[in-house]
């Protein structure tokens, strides 16, 4: 079980520090886009370039995946069950106690 806790703590710690590049990448493109608005429409850099090349790579639609339905066997049975009596192993007491 030990794993298992681990391996979803490292997937939430990813997943976190995704978000929060993304979200810095967001502000880093941004403010990017307004250092050229002094500069003219006709100086941007290879960065605007290729970024405006690639914009159109990513498909608009939403991603679309079959749901596999999961099936099991139900298996019944019964499990056996005993009455047994208790047997002390190790006859001893605890010390007295202090007043």
């Amino acid at each position: 079980m030990l794993g298992l806790d681990i391996a979803v703590r490292t997937r939430s710690t990813i997943a976190i520090w995704l978000a929060a590049i993304l979200v810095l990448l967001s502000v880093a493109a941004s403010a990017h886009s307004i250092s050229h608005l002094e500069e003219g429409h006709k100086t941007h850099c290879t960065l605007c370039f290729h970024q405006h090349q690639l914009n159109k790579l990513m498909p608009g639609t939403g991603l679309h995946l079959d749901a596999v339905k999961q099936s099991y066997i139900r298996v019944s049975f019964t499990a056996p069950s005993w009455q047994a009596t208790h047997v002390r192993l190790f006859n001893s007491r605890a010390p007295p106690a202090t007043a």
